[in-house]
């Protein structure tokens, strides 16, 4: 698995700017948000938006309006400490792998009905970095092989993309994390 230090550094720069929620109670149960921005990726380095297509998939290389969102942890996944584990959500709905059980890369993300508000499924987990890694947003993997997976990418780090332009997520091939950025370049 490779991920790219030119999206680190400019994750973690621009993720800096993300608007963060005030801590959260230690008690707190029920998924909460810790930042909230544009979902973007880093073609040639450069922050860019991703968007939805008429089927709510994540595409990038369509025009229309930058995905905004919410990353939300979730207190009651297991491991929720360092990084934060949650939820990623967009006007009410989850950020969801459509094919979370396949053997073979590459998967695609979509947005649908949320399911759990405590303990999202692994479809709908999604990891946000502290540390070295501020900022940077993966999804945390299939039940039986966990892990930190972006977008695929070229070796200039430009998504790739099927002929509809449906973004590839997975590490088979070089992939990078994603960002969620207060603004895109």
């Amino acid at each position: 698995m490779k991920f790219s230090t030119t999206a680190f550094a400019a994750a973690s720069l621009l993720a800096l700017s993300a608007t963060a929620a005030t801590a959260p109670e230690a008690r707190a149960t029920t998924c909460y948000t810790l930042h909230t921005g544009y979902l973007a990726v880093f073609p040639k380095g450069i922050a860019k938006g991703v968007t939805l297509n008429s089927q709510n998939e994540v595409v990038f290389g369509k025009s229309g309006n930058s995905l905004k969102v919410e990353f939300q942890a979730c207190p009651k996944l297991p491991g929720n400490s360092d990084p934060y584990l949650g939820r990623i959500v967009s006007n009410g709905k989850c950020l969801t792998i459509e094919n979370p059980t396949s053997a073979t890369e590459p998967y695609y993300a979509k947005l649908v009905k949320c399911g759990s508000n405590t303990r999202p499924s692994a479809a709908q987990t999604w990891r946000y970095g502290t540390g070295d890694y501020s900022g940077n947003v993966f999804w945390a993997g299939p039940t039986k092989a966990p892990g930190n997976i972006g977008y695929m990418s070229a070796d200039d780090e430009t998504p790739l993309v099927t002929a509809a332009k449906v973004l590839k997520i997975g590490c088979d091939h070089q992939c990078v994390s994603f960002g969620i950025l207060s603004k895109l370049n």
